[in-house]
């Protein structure tokens, strides 16, 4: 294993670069990283928007992600999903009728009903984001990460691969067995913070696992973290370097007790495995057969500049 190239290719991926545009955000708005808000207590609110090539390709497969992720993030902060609304900006009717079927068929997946949203009929790139309300008993925040806690990956490796415009790459548990128990999975993050099992979290999205540890480590506070490949679950016939920047509808990575989240998650049939731990050196590296392979040092460039305490200007 070449410890070094997987490391760029996770630091160079389109995934996480991307990300750097939220350095805007940290500038002119702030926030702590997260990708949900909790207002008023319990009450979770998020919001997210599909990349338009994705939505261009394949418009029914995105409304049924444009769910996914949204959802994804309620449930990395421990809530429980009340309702999904949606904005969309199509340039023809088929993209719009297609789209929004795959909205509608992924809330039903989760038991989630559409209360609204927004659509536009116009010429040029197709858009669509959506919007979701849940509540969260107790609140996950990557802020709460700390030095020495065990960093565990929850995952399912059962599903597949999707096709996707270039340098993406996207893998459906939704396209398996576990198709049926979309919500009762979900539900399994908020039950775990409600037991104190997991203290903090963050869902796998755009720059794959190693990468979104890199914002997870940001918004708690510019952490460091170890990733210890030799631990990371795969599916099968998946390689490595190619599930490192892969975006699957299943995935959160977890501050928390390791014995307690694989004994839920793993009755549940799903993959929990301890996968490394949080330091306070602020480099998040990748390690297999004990050598390191640094992805980011966040002491010397910020990815986004998001983390706890960061007002905007």
């Amino acid at each position: 294993m070449d410890l070094r190239a997987l490391a760029d290719l996770v630091r160079t991926h389109p995934g996480l670069l991307a990300k750097q545009d939220l350095r805007a955000v940290a500038a002119g708005i702030g926030g702590d990283g997260d990708d949900a808000a909790v207002v008023d207590g319990d009450l979770v609110v998020c919001a997210e928007a599909v990349w338009p090539p994705f939505v261009a390709a394949s418009p029914r497969v995105a409304g049924v992600a444009a769910v996914v992720t949204v959802l994804s993030d309620l449930a990395a902060t421990g809530a429980r999903p009340l309702a999904v609304l949606d904005t969309l900006v199509a340039g023809d009717a088929r993209t719009a009728r297609e789209a929004l079927a795959g909205l509608r068929s992924g809330a039903a997946l989760f038991g989630v009903p559409v209360v609204g949203g927004h659509t536009t009929l116009a010429p040029g790139t197709a858009a669509l984001s959506t919007f979701a309300l849940g509540r969260a008993a107790r609140p996950l925040r990557a802020a709460a990460a700390r030095p020495g806690d065990a960093l565990v990956l929850v995952t399912c490796l059962e599903g597949e691969m999707l096709p996707a415009p270039e340098g993406a790459a996207f893998f459906s548990h939704l396209r398996g067995p576990r198709r049926a128990r979309a919500g009762a999975d979900l539900a399994l993050l908020a039950e775990a913070a409600e037991a104190g099992e997991a203290w903090a979290a963050r869902d796998v999205s755009m720059p794959g696992v190693a990468g979104s540890l890199v914002q997870m480590a940001e918004s708690a506070g510019g952490l460091g973290s170890v990733l210890d490949l030799d631990a990371l679950p795969l599916p099968a016939g998946v390689p490595l370097e190619r599930w490192l920047v892969t975006f699957p509808s299943y995935g959160f990575l977890l501050a928390g007790d390791p014995a307690r989240l694989a004994a839920r998650f793993g009755a549940a049939g799903l993959a929990c495995a301890r996968v490394g731990a949080f330091d306070a050196s602020g480099v998040v590296r990748l390690r297999s057969g004990g050598r390191d392979a640094v992805v980011w040092d966040l002491g010397a460039e910020p990815l986004t500049g998001l983390r706890p305490g960061v007002a905007g200007g």
